[in-house]
């Protein structure tokens, strides 16, 4: 009888371990693997190409426009994307060739991933150097930009759980194999 309860213990224990981790997947969002240009790099000349590689399938409905890159330059204008492309969980903006000022441009997106869930973020790229505070007419607020990595707050506390739950499960393992000496 007494070795039925501890297997029980046990099972209850790992169920309550694994269920987060399945939850953490089907919860998931995607995030940005890489970006070509890489993130805050400081070019020579300006791309033709602007590539973000995100973690899943982007979804692609027809023609409407759910996954999107823009770029603008250090005057806030928009620099015209020529071609949008999408190739599983890549995704280039063909840019239009013309004559571009050194300063810093801000990239920004906005994808949808083939779950349905969407994220957007921006980052920074330098063209020569970045632009001085003082000759900018951007907002702080956009200047200061957070990371473009997609972390949620609700991974971090699930990856907690599973781990003092294993915790426990090992505790209690230990505890009945000195009981049983």
């Amino acid at each position: 009888m007494e070795s039925v309860t501890k297997r029980r213990v046990t099972t209850l224990i790992f169920a309550l371990c694994t269920a987060p981790l399945f939850a953490m997947s089907a919860a998931a969002h995607t995030s940005v693997v890489t970006t070509s240009p890489l993130y805050k790099s400081t070019l020579d000349e300006f791309p033709t190409e602007i590539s973000i590689e995100f973690t899943d399938t982007l979804m692609v409905l027809g023609d409407e426009e759910v996954n999107t890159i823009s770029v603008s330059d250090p005057s806030s204008a928009v620099v015209k994307v020529e071609k949008l492309s999408i190739a599983k969980n890549l995704l280039t903006a063909t840019i239009a060739d013309q004559d571009y000022v050194d300063g810093t441009y801000i990239v920004s997106y906005r994808v949808v991933s083939a779950d349905g869930h969407s994220i957007s973020g921006s980052y920074e790229l330098y063209l020569n150097q970045p632009s001085s505070a003082l000759t900018t007419t951007m907002p702080v607020t956009q200047m200061e930009h957070q990371s473009f990595f997609h972390i949620h707050p609700a991974k971090i506390i699930k990856a907690g759980v599973v781990l003092i739950g294993i915790a426990l499960g090992v505790g209690y393992r230990r505890f009945t194999r000195e009981q049983g000496e």
